[in-house]
């Protein structure tokens, strides 16, 4: 359970920052487009630059924070014997700015920007795709016909964002491999990517840089689907909201 509660408490801000570039950055694209025949032809390209641009703006600011998850999360295997402490989230903040400065909270920077800068525009891109699919199929359609009061579909949100979440981590598991094994390092045995993998393959094979593969997806199909469902319910509740606000100030 080492370093549950320190990505407990980030996890939902990141994916506020995450979901909040991406809508601005949306809305800002679909303004600059002249018309709304060319908004709609636009609209998948828009949506997988702005999930880009979010992915890419959220790594500088999720980097530290894995940084710190992955030293706590692998304390027992480095540092309990060392220390004879455990480490909180805050010690093991400072240990790192005292033994390598402020840059050393981005060890590990490289790799995850390749895992989410362009893989978070397939995530949108997928999301959005599949839940234009889904809602013409006949069994949706059937159930649009017993509205629950809420214009957001239960079925369709949730295996969207299964499928989205499966989509976007295939693609970059060996860079969530890296990454990891990158930040988990205190001793700097890796001197970047290509070096990590390299010191992997030669000692544990090919198949070293895909360990984890299938927790990875087993936990995307869950976490995903929770994650649009929340952000999909929250959208709503702020429209709900907005529109009550206007209609009072009127």
């Amino acid at each position: 359970m080492g370093g549950m509660f320190f990505p407990f408490i980030s996890t939902g801000a990141i994916n506020s920052l995450l979901f909040g570039i991406y809508g601005n950055h949306l809305r800002q694209l679909r303004k600059v487009c002249h018309s709304d025949y060319q908004r709609e032809q636009l609209e998948y390209h828009n949506m997988f630059l702005a999930g880009s641009v979010a992915g890419f703006v959220q790594s500088f600011i999720a980097c530290p924070m894995e940084l710190i998850k992955v030293r706590l999360q692998t304390q027992c295997y480095y540092n309990d014997y060392l220390y004879g402490q455990r480490r909180t989230a805050f010690g093991t903040f400072k240990r790192i700015v005292k033994t390598d400065g402020l840059s050393g909270l981005y060890r590990g920077l490289l790799p995850m920007m390749c895992r989410d800068v362009l893989p978070y525009g397939i995530y949108m891109l997928a999301y959005r795709q599949a839940v234009d699919y889904l809602d013409t199929r006949d069994f949706v359609r059937k159930r649009r016909s017993h509205p629950d009061g809420s214009n957001v579909n239960l079925l369709i949100t949730t295996l969207a964002g299964a499928w989205a979440g499966v989509i976007s981590w295939v693609c970059v598991i060996p860079f969530d491999v890296v990454k990891t094994l990158m930040q988990a390092d205190e001793n700097h045995k890796f001197r970047g990517i290509f070096h990590c993998v390299k010191v992997n393959y030669r000692a544990y094979g090919w198949r070293s840089i895909f360990r984890g593969s299938w927790m990875l997806v087993a936990r995307a199909v869950p976490f995903n689907a929770a994650t649009f469902l929340g952000y999909e319910y929250a959208l709503e509740w702020c429209h709900t909201y907005d529109k009550r606000s206007m209609v009072a100030s009127d």
